[in-house]
């Protein structure tokens, strides 16, 4: 009789030490052309500014980090080649952000361009981060 409430006793040990201290990210990429570019997205820790990377292929939406300590994040990306040429032509890459116009509906009227935090907790996943802001993305020194 004994050895089912060791067993129980074990099980439950095992499963509280190995809870997960981490969360998972998943989101989505949105870019003003009829494709999108190879890119690096990043979501980067408001505390600690540990930043974390993904490299996503041309044509490719859908992004998910895994393991991600609990914190508050923002998240942007950086295509990896220059996309545009200025007047003097110089040429850049293009910068994104999940940003307070992406839940605006990036229309005229959402004035708000800087990156909005999110919030990752342990065991959980954060989901519907887009990063869809590609016009006036307040990057603020990542």
């Amino acid at each position: 009789m004994k050895n089912p409430f060791i067993l129980l006793f074990l099980s439950a040990f095992l499963l509280t030490s190995c809870s997960s201290t981490s969360g998972i990210v998943k989101g989505n990429v949105c870019y003003p052309s009829d494709y999108i570019p190879a890119m690096n997205v990043y979501i980067k820790n408001k505390k600690t500014d540990k930043i974390y990377s993904l490299e996503l292929l041309e044509n490719q939406k859908p992004f998910k980090f895994k393991k991600i300590p609990e914190g508050n994040y923002i998240a942007f990306a950086h295509t990896i080649q220059d996309i545009s040429t200025d007047l003097n032509n110089k040429t850049s890459i293009a910068s994104g952000g999940y940003t307070h116009a992406v839940p605006c509906g990036l229309t005229v009227e959402c004035k708000d361009h800087s990156l909005l935090i999110f919030k990752v907790e342990k065991g959980k996943t954060t989901k519907n981060i887009q990063i869809c802001d590609w016009f006036g993305a307040i990057m603020e020194g990542n």
